[in-house]
């Protein structure tokens, strides 16, 4: 059974409703690793970025031991709007194609105007991608990109005649970077996600060719 753990309070759902500190210590008395524990609350303690909104959301029972899930959506006042969420995984058993107990599955989308499309591409996304993500290894990072333009008929379109909005979604995944004593930093890496989020209401370098980047 996954225990899913709350963000930011870090309470466990079997300790709902409990305070804060009541509820940190209903989670060392549960049978739960220490380092997953330690892993919670470096998440509780992460500084949050101004104008992200953060969630906790669940971790399906299926896709590891333990977990830890938060919704995020960037609300900075750019016309430019993005959100996903990552969920940083536990197995208590190494699993091979993860090279760790732990893994890192996240999905991200950000939507434009055709205006400020700029040539977007799915290879320009990625690339923008493996420059922000760090704290993992970086051969276990792998995912998807989709670009979908989207074009709006009958009573949705609009009469001003804006041009189309495209939809760019990724899909990733990757391995963290473990300390010693075998936890991660969980709260680095949710930071790292919604870091990379923020950047892409801002994409001025996402606008520029990828060979005039280096």
């Amino acid at each position: 059974m996954a225990e899913i753990f709350t963000f930011p309070i870090g309470r466990s759902s079997q300790t709902a409703g409990a305070s804060r500190a009541a509820s940190i210590e209903d989670d060392r008395r549960m049978t739960v690793p220490s380092n997953v524990l330690r892993s919670v609350e470096s998440v509780r303690a992460m500084r949050q970025r101004a104008g992200v909104i953060y969630r906790e959301i669940p971790v399906p029972l299926t896709l590891s031991d333990y977990g830890i899930g938060v919704q995020i959506d960037v609300n900075n006042g750019s016309t430019v709007h993005s959100g996903g969420w990552i969920m940083v995984l536990y197995s208590e058993q190494p699993r091979t194609e993860w090279r760790s107990r732990w893994r890192c599955v996240a999905y991200g989308s950000v939507r434009i105007s055709g205006s400020e499309h700029n040539g977007l591409t799915p290879p320009m996304m990625w690339d923008w991608l493996e420059r922000t993500i760090t704290g993992i290894n970086e051969e276990t990072l792998g995912g998807t990109v989709s670009l979908n333009r989207n074009t709006s008929f009958g009573s949705l379109s609009d009469p001003a005649g804006d041009p189309p909005r495209f939809d760019c979604e990724l899909r990733v995944s990757w391995t963290p970077l473990e300390e010693k004593e075998g936890w991660v930093d969980a709260g680095t890496q949710v930071d790292v996600w919604a870091r990379f989020l923020e950047s892409l209401t801002t994409n001025d370098e996402l606008e520029e060719p990828i060979s005039d980047r280096e």
